[in-house]
């Protein structure tokens, strides 16, 4: 029976009650398979997640929630409202605001015999069955802030997604060295026959997903090499002789992990995946031994060193994203040219825009010359442009201002907590990843990834804030018991029953 020890120390233990056990256990089935049919792409997948991720919301009720995660709660449910709000705005035959209605409805009822109700949106239902995505976010980010208040629970949403992105690597990479024009043999590619994009249909959000993956590897070995850091002076010799077999075993594993998400990220050769999860990696593993570097430079040597290591690897697994990297920069000019009708999008409909969903229908209109004639541009290759573009500047700012709120707060908690810091840091290095690459592509609207992030960040914000007495912060895992920054004699802790634990 899994369970919890006081926040209080008092070596009481209650049980978790079944519900939520399932519950979290199903919340981590779904996270970790969410990618599987292909980034959960369509309206069928994206149904069954948030079926099930309503499920598990419905059976983690009985946990009490802190004042922290009801304020977190809160925003959530005021950015839904407005959510809600533009989508009635965008399909309702009489808004309430009084806006007009896109003027293509009267320039196509002067060209059809029959009579077409206008509406803010260019196609009326779309804005509806293009909540899928948003809805799945909203569910697996509001279980991962009512689960994430649980250090073994959080703890455990890492471990799923880091097992979930090794499994999917080392598939993906089995299956494209047998036949790369097919996605795990199954299914057939119709673009990127060279790269691997195993489990999505595009290679760009299957890099950034394995870097992602890889962070968290990455950042379960940063945390077993802190837990057997030596009480004086450091240095290679004396940290791997605190390490006993059994910690080199789970040092090894942690980097096999990271190796294999690695190659399977340079295998996409995604650029922007690559160079997004590289400066990621660096700066979470910077962050997290911040306190064992000298306060003048040592931050920045670290970041140095660090950048070295990046580049190297790039240079030894990442050749195909080096060589795209010569042949074609940081993006193209199709990128650009885009982004610059987005914006004359936003330009004619600032504050509902033209419908969720709908870009590929207007984008045509706004579409220049000098882009290729080849390919569909379904996508602005800015989630956040065509967010503004699809929903108004008011959706689109509500939404970066809080992305930057959860961003300061999870600061906030890498700061302050002194035990599972790895949880608030890898959502700050992860969310903040799949942010910053969805300015240049659309990873965050494949539910698949998008999910993964959501239920991270959640999970990341419920632990940015220190367990009262007395609450559900406890945890049943040994590993939650790690402090970053400060000497620890393993021997004497493991005698005393208080270690950092033993396997992750």
């Amino acid at each position: 029976m899994t369970r919890l020890r006081l926040a209080s120390g008092s070596g009481e233990a209650t049980a978790l009650p079944w519900p939520v056990r399932w519950s979290s256990w199903l919340f981590c089935a779904v996270v970790a398979l969410a990618p599987l049919p292909l980034g959960s792409v369509g309206t069928v997948a994206p149904a069954i997640w948030s079926i099930l991720l309503g499920i598990a919301l419905l059976g983690v009720l009985p946990m009490r929630l802190r004042g922290s995660q009801l304020a977190i709660l809160a925003v959530t449910a005021l950015l839904t409202a407005l959510a809600m709000l533009v989508l009635h705005e965008q399909s309702a035959l009489r808004p309430w605001s009084g806006v007009a209605p896109n003027a293509l409805w009267a320039q196509a009822g002067k060209l059809l015999p029959a009579e077409l109700p206008p509406a803010v949106s260019i196609a009326r239902s779309q804005p509806f069955y293009s909540i899928g995505v948003g809805i799945g976010c909203l569910l697996g980010f509001a279980v991962g802030v009512v689960l994430g208040a649980n250090r073994g629970l959080a703890r455990g949403l890492l471990r799923a997604v880091a097992a979930a992105g090794l499994v999917y690597a080392i598939c993906g990479i089995v299956t494209f060295a047998i036949d790369p024009t097919r996605i795990y043999l199954l299914h057939e590619k119709q673009a990127h026959l060279a790269w691997l994009t195993s489990p999505f249909v595009n290679r760009n959000t299957a890099g950034i997903y394995y870097g992602c993956c890889a962070l968290i590897w990455l950042l379960f070995g940063c945390e077993l090499i802190e837990r057997h850091w030596p009480s004086r002076r450091a240095s290679l010799s004396r940290l791997l002789a605190r390490l006993d077999m059994p910690a080199r075993r789970r040092l090894a594993g942690h980097a096999f992990g990271w190796l294999t998400c690695l190659l399977a990220m340079f295998l996409t050769g995604s650029r922007g995946g690559a160079g997004i999860s590289l400066l990621a990696a660096v700066a979470a593993a910077a962050i997290f031994f911040r306190n064992r570097v000298p306060r003048r430079y040592g931050m920045i040597v670290a970041l140095g060193v660090g950048s070295l290591v990046a580049l190297a690897l790039l240079q030894l697994l990442g050749g195909g994203v080096g060589a795209r990297f010569s042949t074609m920069g940081l993006s193209d000019e199709g990128r650009f040219s885009t982004y610059r009708a987005t914006l004359r999008m936003i330009w004619d409909h600032p504050w509902l825009g033209d419908g969720f969903g709908t870009f590929e229908w207007v984008y045509p209109a706004y579409r220049t010359d000098d882009i290729s004639l080849r390919g569909t541009w379904n996508r602005a290759h800015n989630s956040w442009l065509e967010l503004a573009s699809d929903g108004g500047m008011l959706m689109a700012g509500a939404t970066m201002i809080a992305l930057l709120a959860a961003f300061g707060v999870l600061a906030h908690g890498v700061r302050t907590r002194r035990r599972d810091v790895i949880v608030p840091l890898a959502a700050l290095c992860a969310s903040a990843a799949g942010a910053l690459h969805s300015m240049i592509d659309f990873s965050l609207q494949i539910t698949g990834y998008a999910v993964v992030i959501a239920a991270l960040l959640g999970a990341g914000l419920s632990q940015s804030f220190r367990s009262g007495r007395g609450g559900s912060g406890g945890g049943s895992d040994r590993d939650a018991h790690v402090t970053v920054g400060r000497q620890v004699n393993v021997d004497l802790a493991r005698r005393s029953g208080g270690a950092a634990g033993d396997s992750i």
